[in-house]
């Protein structure tokens, strides 16, 4: 075959092999973040390429949000190498919280068999907000009182930050309105403390901390998906005929699409 046949022969097959599966299975971008297998872009297209619960969002094309039950999180990093993903939590930048006082308004569950997983690296840090009796609180070695939570009838109650795995059930005993348990990066966390010498004050230590983020660790975990890959293919959702619903898709080399493996 002439040199030239043989390039654009070449050529030919690697444009094939870039077509071979649809373009929600390719990498995309946001804020400069990459956005790969097995995560996808929620609302890129009627095929979404990827596990179940790793869509995420594009935020005015800077910012990536992963949504986890009814809430956000913001996404720093993924590294694809060790299957982690570094979040923090939404509320970290909405107006009405601050590094003084952290207003959180949710608890991170996490199932057995979710796709997502806390990560060794982790550790937590628990609010308690607007308590209503403290007589006793701050005779815990491990608590400290929040300043700066605001002013006003919304406010009324002290709050409070407690560093190590305190019940939350015992909130009941102080009438606190609201108890959340946030995970963190358990270096960061001892970093505060030994910067401090001890427990840190009541400042924005525990804000940067939160702003710092936690690690999830992700794997596949569906039988469907594990067999749809070891024959070669990407797992998958897609909307089928005028279904609202998503249905497991097995993407395959060129553009085949199936219900189970290639």
């Amino acid at each position: 075959m002439p040199p030239l046949l043989l390039l654009l022969s070449v050529v030919l097959v690697l444009f094939a092999a870039a077509d071979a599966s649809p373009s929600a299975c390719r990498n995309a971008t946001c804020g400069g973040q990459t956005v790969a297998y097995p995560f996808w872009l929620l609302n890129a297209s009627a095929f979404d390429c990827g596990y179940p619960g790793l869509g995420l969002l594009c935020v005015d094309s800077t910012t990536l949000i992963l949504p986890f039950r009814t809430h956000q999180y913001r996404v720093l990093d993924i590294e694809y190498g060790k299957h982690t993903i570094s979040l923090t939590d939404a509320d970290m930048e909405h107006s009405d919280t601050n590094s003084s006082c952290p207003h959180l308004h949710a608890n991170l569950t996490i199932d057995d068999n979710s796709w997502l997983q806390l990560a060794s690296s982790d550790s937590n840090i628990t609010f308690l907000y607007k308590c209503k009796s403290n007589s006793s609180l701050l005779s815990s070695t491990s608590a400290v009182k929040l300043t700066r939570c605001g002013a006003g009838p919304e406010h009324i109650g002290t709050s409070y930050v407690f560093l190590d795995g305190w019940i939350t059930g015992e909130a009941y005993d102080y009438e606190c309105e609201m108890v959340v348990v946030a995970p963190v990066i358990d270096a960061h966390k001892k970093a505060m403390v030994d910067a401090h010498g001890g427990l840190p004050p009541a400042d924005r230590s525990f804000g940067d901390v939160l702003s710092a983020g936690f690690e999830l660790t992700y794997s596949a975990q569906s039988e469907k998906c594990g067999q749809c890959e070891r024959t070669g293919g990407l797992c998958g959702y897609r909307h089928t005929g005028t279904s609202t619903t998503m249905d497991f898709t097995c993407f395959c080399d060129g553009s085949a699409i199936t219900d189970d493996h290639c």
